[in-house]
């Protein structure tokens, strides 16, 4: 999950205590040797149907803490926006909150994010504030030094809306990221320096500009993200951690 709006985590989108538990993959052990495995690259981003992810959120924007947890669906034709994705059922905590819908496809080599929907009567519908685009929100297939630059149009084409110009790099990470659901190594992170312009953001006169870092661990996905005001050296606005995490397998053995 990744959120590109107030300030949140693109997570899946964007995407987030509660009862602790060790993740159930992951690693365990501290290697900061750690090297790049091209035989990953598609396990960065895994949308197994059942698959549960559950976040805690640090949100100075929202001025309090909250609870994300995204659930994949499956595989889904959604009539309102003519694609057929991978739904994830996304529930928020908070005042407001309750579950949504998002949708990932993949194409041109890019997961495509598509948000700003509700669930209606037997269907999915697109909210009256429009959808949320973010057609390039992350490579299907992760390596290092990915360049690539993108927009976002949080309420759809509506007019005076805001947009969100995104340039985008990946990084391998060769340290552990060290989360509350536990210890993951051989991580890639995404840095994502983001502009918010056009709408309410033309009528200032210092635009917003914020830092986005995503680590993403193989075999599990996102499992931390920071929201900087401007740089890596500003003022951290979020702080989005894994908690738990639970496999589809362990899902249905669950049950």
């Amino acid at each position: 999950m990744k959120k590109r709006v107030a300030f949140a985590c693109k997570g899946t989108a964007a995407l987030l205590g509660a009862a602790l538990m060790v993740a159930v993959v992951g690693g365990c052990e501290h290697r900061p040797t750690a090297i790049y495995n091209p035989a990953l690259a598609k396990s960065f981003f895994p949308l197994e149907p059942s698959s549960v992810w559950t976040y805690r959120v640090q949100s100075k924007s929202q001025h309090e803490t909250y609870i994300v947890t995204d659930r994949v669906v499956g595989l889904k034709y959604v009539p309102s926006l003519n694609v057929t994705g991978q739904l994830v059922e996304e529930y928020y905590n908070m005042d407001r909150g309750g579950s949504r819908p998002i949708v990932y496809v993949e194409n041109s080599g890019f997961l495509s994010r598509l948000s700003g929907m509700q669930f209606g009567q037997g269907d999915i519908e697109i909210a009256p504030w429009g959808r949320s685009e973010d057609r390039e929100f992350m490579p299907a297939r992760m390596a290092p030094n990915i360049h690539w630059d993108s927009t976002i149009f949080p309420f759809g084409h509506m007019a005076d809306a805001f947009d969100i110009r995104q340039s985008h790099v990946t990084v391998f990470d060769p340290d552990d990221v060290v989360v509350p659901a536990g210890r993951y190594s051989g991580c890639i992170r995404i840095d994502t320096h983001a502009r918010y312009e056009g709408g309410q953001y033309a009528k200032t006169a210092k635009p917003a500009d914020l830092l986005y870092r995503d680590w993403y661990a193989p075999n599990v996905g996102l499992v931390k993200t920071e929201v900087l005001e401007g740089d890596e050296n500003g003022t951290r606005m979020e702080l989005v951690e894994l908690v738990k995490y639970i496999k589809a397998a362990n899902v249905a053995v669950n049950n």
